[in-house]
């Protein structure tokens, strides 16, 4: 659970702009990416930067739920 936390701080800057939506963000990420990332990124933990990093280097194997959260914040 620490190294899911630490992977979402990468995150955090939304909640400055908008606590509310920045905490329904990182909750839907989470619950999306959570297996993904321990089944691709799991030697990139606890760095919150390169556990995304690796994710994007593997997004197309990415679960359709994950693969959906990175669409959605266009990056």
């Amino acid at each position: 659970m620490r190294k899911l936390i630490v992977f979402l701080a990468a995150f955090i800057g939304l909640a400055a702009l908008n606590p509310a939506a920045a905490r329904t963000a990182v909750d839907k990420q989470r619950a999306a990416c959570e297996r993904d990332s321990h089944k691709f990124c799991a030697a990139e933990e606890p760095n919150a930067i390169a556990v995304e990093r690796c994710l994007r280097a593997h997004v197309s194997q990415l679960s359709k739920a994950c693969k959906h959260q990175f669409m959605q914040k266009g990056r």
